[in-house]
């Protein structure tokens, strides 16, 4: 037998010190599943991680869905793949599917499930590439999905919506499903420059993370202001409504005859009225989806947050949108370049000409300091003549 490494003898010391305590230890689970818990001691001694990603795998009637793991640490571990499961919307997994997602995770990997990840993924480790294949096949026979990988659509991420949230002002979980209906071909061939994520939030208080992590979000809001119970508004009493109102980051509520008033023109759907009030404010009745472009957390330029691009009234026509950004991305992007580094390169006025849209109002954030304000030329005349008579130059 060849010599056991020495940081795997000093790190197998520290696997068994986790399995003292009162709490369950992962590491007493673990040893039931065929996983490398050697290379798991190493990484423990040596202090950092000996895995790493090793790109994605591509075999025959499964292209995408696939991650190579590598180890830099062959002698201990040996390299592997990971399947990504498609899951319901709103990750709905019942104790029968998981059951089964176990069973495969026991016939072809080595007998775990990452469940869930932090992009509400599924996954099966360490299934080798040469059963892949069989994974696939027998996995779809069973009325299951492979999920995505590389450069296609990530595996779309939702909220729960109105499943579970009286905010929601979007379906969520229908438009994800009527989302693979219409662009399946995105998610399962992968054929962009780089990946996209598509994630949709059902209020602006975004669950879904697609402001932070979207290439492109869909988030539900509304029209206006917010509806009002006068009754209760009323009822909510003096510091709850002065709480309310100082909290309106556009002062758009004020303080009136024991109530409040709302500007409707004023109002930015930030929630925090609707969040404070205890059902005397609710998101109003026109409703609609704002659509978000630019956002993620890793990449050449580092985390960018999402860049307003517009509004709709209705699915059909976020979903137009989507399929004509995409058409922007796929023409227009560098290789290996997130649609949120694209942005950052050519800027949100390029990316508004290669769209066919012109600026506007709702992209604006502060008008001295915001680089995608858009000015007219009537603008550029005017501004310095009112500032010529602001400072008393006739």
């Amino acid at each position: 037998m060849p010599e056991v490494p020495e940081e795997v003898k000093r790190g197998r010391k520290l696997v068994e010190q986790t399995k003292n305590g009162p709490w369950p230890s992962y590491i007493k689970e673990s040893e039931k599943t065929r996983y490398p818990l050697d290379l798991y001691a190493a990484a423990l001694d040596l202090k950092r991680v000996l895995w790493t990603t090793g790109g994605y795998v591509s075999v025959p009637g499964v292209p995408t869905g696939i991650l190579m793991r590598v180890t830099s640490r062959p002698d201990i571990g040996e390299n592997a793949n990971v399947v990504r499961v498609l899951l319901p919307s709103g990750n709905f997994v019942t104790s029968d599917m998981l059951e089964k997602y176990a069973d495969f995770a026991d016939k072809y990997g080595v007998g775990m499930l990452h469940a869930l990840t932090c992009s509400h993924n599924m996954e099966i480790p360490g299934i080798p590439k040469e059963r892949v294949r069989d994974f696939a096949t027998e996995f779809k026979a069973a009325g299951f999905e492979v999920g995505s990988t590389g450069d296609a659509f990530r595996n779309t991420t939702v909220c729960v919506g109105p499943a579970l949230c009286e905010y929601a002002g979007v379906d969520t979980l229908g438009a994800r499903d009527r989302f693979y209906d219409r662009f399946n071909d995105y998610a399962k061939y992968p054929t962009f420059p780089h990946k996209i994520k598509l994630k949709i939030s059902g209020c602006p208080l975004d669950c879904a993370r697609a402001s932070q992590k979207a290439c492109i979000g869909f988030i539900g809001t509304w029209e206006g202001g917010p509806d009002m119970d006068e009754s209760r508004v009323r009822a909510l009493g003096p510091a709850t409504l002065d709480a309310i109102t100082h909290a309106c980051p556009t002062g758009a509520i004020e303080r009136q005859d024991g109530g409040v008033t709302v500007k409707g023109e004023d109002c930015i759907q930030c929630m925090k009225c609707v969040r404070m009030s205890q059902g005397a404010f609710s998101p109003g009745k026109h409703r609609q989806i704002q659509i978000v472009v630019g956002g993620k957390l890793r990449g050449k330029k580092g985390p960018l947050i999402s860049k307003s691009l517009c509004r709709v009234d209705t699915e059909q026509e976020a979903f137009d949108i989507l399929d004509r950004i995409v058409n922007v991305f796929q023409e227009h992007s560098a290789r290996k370049e997130r649609l949120g580094d694209t942005l950052f390169r050519i800027g949100m006025k390029g990316f508004l000409d290669l769209m066919g849209m012109k600026p506007d109002a709702a992209m604006v954030k502060d008008l001295r300091t915001n680089i995608f304000y858009g000015v007219t030329d009537e603008e550029k005349e005017k501004q310095p003549r009112e500032i010529k008579t602001a400072v008393g130059g006739g």
